[in-house]
């Protein structure tokens, strides 16, 4: 049976194809992006995304084997989540 998989950001699919490329390229098509951006959050979300790419491909570097570009959508998707939570930090309840 197959299970259910969400769609990934648009960002997170265009990029995890193109991990292998310097940080400069990705970081070029991240600012495209912020470019393009419809609101400062948005903005903010991309910036600290692309922020983070080195960081990634340091870790696909450090693997004995290649990730696949399942792995390597995955790893780009928690990273744009966990800079969502810095961005837009949840509303707690006092």
């Amino acid at each position: 049976m197959l299970g259910f998989r969400p769609m990934p950001h648009p960002i997170v699919s265009l990029l995890s194809p193109q991990m292998n490329r310097d940080v400069e390229t990705l970081h070029a098509i991240v600012a495209e992006w912020i470019l393009r951006a419809q609101t400062p959050e948005e903005r903010a979300l991309l910036r600290g995304f692309g922020a983070e790419l080195g960081a990634v491909q340091r870790r696909i570097r450090c693997r004995q084997e290649p990730p696949t570009e399942e792995e390597i959508e995955i790893a780009l998707t928690c990273v744009l989540a966990l800079v969502g939570r810095k961005v837009a930090p949840e509303k707690r309840p006092s």
